[in-house]
């Protein structure tokens, strides 16, 4: 019996001020949401799950609601915490970090968390949906980081650089075999 995973990198997010917990989409990423809700809708999910991040939220909700679905809200799919507190880290410093994450995946700023310990939760996670819900279509929201390793924990050859290429938003569909993942899709392409 296949589980589908439909992982859904979040839609496009302002990185002004705020709080990184709390930020929504931008105009673009309001319109690609609908999109994703267009892509997806024939796809029969039954179950959706999102970061408790807004913007991830955000990314899925009309989904869902389309579905006659709610969203269970999951901490475990959060972004990573990349530093101490729920201040905004600009791209042109947390990329530089991510990548020294990818090469020591013990290493983190501060009040950050590690790749190994985001991974842990991530996973164990994962793992409690596929055994939940075997046999189902899933989709979830997520973030870019963390995506990018709960996928690589189960297909090797993806890291840093597959989670550069990625979009915002973005969408790829995990087939399972208990935990074995059986195929690897890319779907969103620019809808």
């Amino acid at each position: 019996m296949e589980t589908r995973i439909y992982m859904i990198r979040h839609c496009e997010s302002p990185k002004l001020g705020g709080s990184e917990e709390r930020r929504g989409l931008t105009r673009k990423g309001k319109i690609d949401a609908s999109k994703l809700t267009t892509l997806l809708g024939n796809e029969d999910i039954e179950i959706f799950i999102s970061s408790p991040y807004t913007r991830a939220l955000l990314s899925i909700e009309e989904l869902a609601t389309e579905s006659g679905k709610e969203v269970l809200l999951c901490e475990n799919f959060k972004e990573c915490t990349f530093s101490k507190g729920d201040k905004i880290v600009p791209n042109e410093q947390v990329y530089p970090l991510v990548k020294k994450m990818f090469l020591n995946h013990d290493y983190a700023i501060l009040g950050g968390e590690t790749y190994n310990q985001c991974l842990d939760r991530a996973i164990f996670e994962l793992e409690r949906v596929l055994r939940n819900f075997k046999g189902k279509r899933i989709a979830i929201s997520t973030h870019g980081f963390v995506m990018t390793i709960m996928i690589r924990y189960f297909i090797k050859n993806i890291g840093f650089d597959f989670l550069m290429e990625t979009t915002k938003p973005d969408v790829f569909l995990l087939t399972f075999d208990g935990v074995t993942v059986t195929e690897f899709t890319r779907i969103w392409r620019g809808v």
